[in-house]
Parts: structure tokens; sequence; C-alpha cells
């Protein structure tokens, strides 16, 4: 006795969702739900073809749309020529299916998954460039880009404070740095942060300032004796 779950537009769903769940885990942490639920969607997918014996090869071509997609989002770039060729396959994939089968209803379910995903994922991709681009709120990452003062240092290597905490630090080039001096936090190895010369602080090798000349005293004006 058949199931729902053997109907090609049942199963036709499925691949949709699955999709649109892989798609979603991709671009943005959902801490597995969405991959686990892409999972389960493709397991009764799988189990649908299988009981109803539905010809199921058309599908190759959504399976080559959701590997376009992905390969977008990893790259963080937009090619509307990929993504219509995106969207291109995936129709294809579940027309095919839905013809080959014999559906109506499979053949309406394709139609409305191809708008589905065609209008789902480039909000998904902005959003997931965003989320990638953005600054390090947490870790040692986050420490880059912040300024420090001096503590002590000598040569390649000191102590700075940086948000009240001493850090041990590091430069790339041995430098002349005294107490309170700024540099800016380039990267880290291990605890250590890397620092780099920040506003104020004396650049390596540089030679001294030269002061302002002095003005011309009075003595120095030649009196005018015509």
């Amino acid at each position: 006795m058949n199931s729902a779950l053997d109907e090609p537009a049942v199963i036709l769903i499925g691949v949709t969702l699955a999709t649109v769940l892989v798609v979603l885990e991709t671009a943005l942490p959902t801490l597995g739900i969405a991959g686990a639920l892409a999972a389960a969607a493709t397991v009764l997918a799988l189990i649908g073809i299988d009981r109803s014996e539905a010809t199921w090869w058309p599908l190759a071509g959504s399976a080559v749309a959701v590997v376009v997609w992905l390969a977008l989002l990893f790259g963080r770039r937009r090619s509307r020529r990929a993504e219509a060729g995106a969207i291109a396959a995936y129709a294809a994939g579940g027309i095919g299916f839905a013809l080959v089968n014999d559906d109506a209803p499979a053949l309406a379910a394709a139609v409305a998954g191809t708008i589905v995903l065609a209008a789902t994922f480039p909000p998904l991709h902005r959003a997931a460039t965003k989320l990638l681009g953005a600054k390090a709120l947490v870790g040692m990452e986050s420490l880059a880009g912040a300024t420090a003062r001096i503590d002590r240092w000598q040569g390649q290597s000191g102590v700075v404070l940086l948000h009240g905490t001493r850090w041990n630090a590091s430069s790339a080039v041995p430098v002349s740095l005294g107490v309170g001096d700024e540099v800016t936090v380039s990267g880290f190895h291990g605890n250590t942060v890397e620092v780099v010369i920040g506003p104020g602080a004396p650049h390596p090798g540089a030679p001294p300032p030269i002061p302002p000349p002095l003005p011309p005293s009075a003595s120095s004006v030649p009196e005018d004796r015509s």
C-alpha cells in the first residue's frame, strides 16, 4: 500500500526542503539544526523514491544546482550567470522528475520549489557575506586593530596594556618604545599579541625631529643708519 511519502510531489517537496536547509546551514550558523533537518528530509525523499520505484535520475539537475549554490556561498561571491544556471538546473531537475513520472502535482511542486529557491538564495548569500566579513567579537581575533599602550619594552618584545589587561607583545622589527607609547594590535600567536607602531609612537630608525627655527631676536636685526 502506497503512503503519502511515496508520491512524487511529496518527494519533490522533501528535496526542496532539504536544499533550502542545506543552503541555510551553510550560510548562517544554526548549530547543525538546519543540517540535521536537511539530512532527515533527504532520507525521507530517498525512502519515497525507493518505495515508489520512481524514476529519479532527473533530480541530478537539482543536485548540480545545490553544488553551485554552495560554491557561491563558500566563495563569498555573486555571479548572475552561475545563479541563473543553478536555477535552470534545479527547475530542469524538478520538472523533469515530474514529467518522467507523469505526475501533475509534482510538476506544480517543482515550479513552486524553483520560485522559493530563486527568492531565498540572494538574501541568504548577503547575510552569509555580512556575517563572514564581520569583525570577530570574541577571542583573540577580536583584538585585531585595537590600540594598546606600552607598559615596558625592549627590542622586539615587551608588555602592553590592552583593555585594562597586560599582554605579552612582540613586533616584527626592533623598535624603541617608551612607557605610554601607543601601538596597534595587528595579530597574535599563541597568547602573545603582535603590534605595529601606532599614533604617537616613535618609528624605528626615524631621525630625531628637527626643532622649529627660532624667531630672529632684536639684536640680530641690522641697524638702519641712514
